[in-house]
């Protein structure tokens, strides 16, 4: 699949490992994330002399660490990908320190503009490159 054939999906961001992500939409996903982590763990501390609740939320956390996993995992092929480089790169994320530096890299580097296997670029053509069009400006 090359990614042209399916449509974007909140589903496929998360779990899907075929096509490209940007930047964007790769921090995003991180952040959509972190912010269902904060509120099942802020759910663990406000039911604190509940024992039932403290245990249902805790299997509620346990579970979301396994799709975090997951989820970590397909955002990070998917932004690899859009590089251009392979998904096995996203085994990096098992390293401590390294995976920090790794998601932060990924932040940080621009899409490649080329089609590449993967599909074409996430978001069309870049914008500066461009022809035909009339920047001019009046200083």
């Amino acid at each position: 699949m090359n990614g042209t054939d399916r449509r974007a999906s909140v589903a496929w961001l998360l779990f899907g490992f075929d096509g490209r992500i940007a930047r964007r939409s790769f921090i995003l996903g991180q952040l959509f994330m972190l912010a269902i982590f904060a509120v099942v763990v802020a759910r663990i501390v406000a039911v604190k002399d509940n024992d039932s609740a403290t245990i249902f939320w805790g299997f509620v956390f346990i579970a979301f660490i396994g799709v975090s996993i997951v989820s970590s995992f397909a955002l990070v092929v998917k932004r690899l990908h859009d590089l251009s480089l392979p998904g096995a790169l996203a085994l990096i994320l098992c390293v401590p320190t390294l995976n920090i530096l790794f998601v932060i890299a990924l932040m940080a580097l621009p899409s490649k503009p080329e089609v590449n296997e993967h599909g074409p670029p996430p978001f069309g053509p870049v914008f500066g490159g461009q022809t035909g069009q009339n920047h001019s400006s009046t200083d």
